[in-house]
């Protein structure tokens, strides 16, 4: 349904229960036939007003748009960002450059390693792309106990990023 039905339904649904409020509350009045004092406002007054002044604000909460307004937005937001709407370049960077540094330490049998240059920055179809240089060393199965080369890191926002080592011994 596109807004403008929505609108029209919703008027349409709020007239029609406007105009039933105001059957039930004008009915039991003009049943009565019979003429004694005015004892002031009775229970049955009380009970229509309610429901008349929760009719007109039911209205005024169907038309104000606020709710459409604010889910343009969120998806808007969303599709706009590659599809995941909590991803900045500088969160990429973060979990990129410690994915990197892990990664040596853990599958290459490096001791130490570190990120020195963040290279590049571009954002994919779901994410970003982070390239930059790194350095390792503390290897014993290497005669040169230190290399350094370059990695690739792509992340997305779901689950860890995934790492590509270049001229790194040790690592693919």
């Amino acid at each position: 349904m596109t807004d403008l039905t929505k609108t029209i339904a919703k008027g349409t649904l709020g007239t029609v229960a406007v105009g039933a409020m105001a059957l039930a509350s004008a009915t039991p009045a003009l049943a009565d036939t019979y003429h004694h004092k005015d004892n002031g406002i009775g229970a049955e007054e009380v009970i229509a007003g309610a429901l008349v002044i929760g009719g007109i604000a039911a209205l005024a909460g169907a038309f104000d748009g606020k709710r459409d307004r604010n889910h343009r937005y969120a998806y808007n937001t969303r599709h706009h960002n590659g599809g995941y709407a909590n991803i900045s370049p500088r969160r990429a960077i973060n979990r990129c450059v410690r994915a990197a540094e892990n990664q040596a330490r853990r599958f290459g049998g490096w001791r130490f390693a570190d990120v020195t240059q963040v290279r590049d920055v571009d954002r994919t179809r779901g994410g970003f792309r982070v390239k930059g240089r790194i350095e390792v060393q503390g290897n014993r199965n290497f005669r040169r106990n230190f290399d350094r080369g370059r990695f690739t890191c792509y992340f997305n926002g779901q689950g860890r990023p995934l790492i590509d080592f270049d001229s790194v011994r040790g690592l693919r």
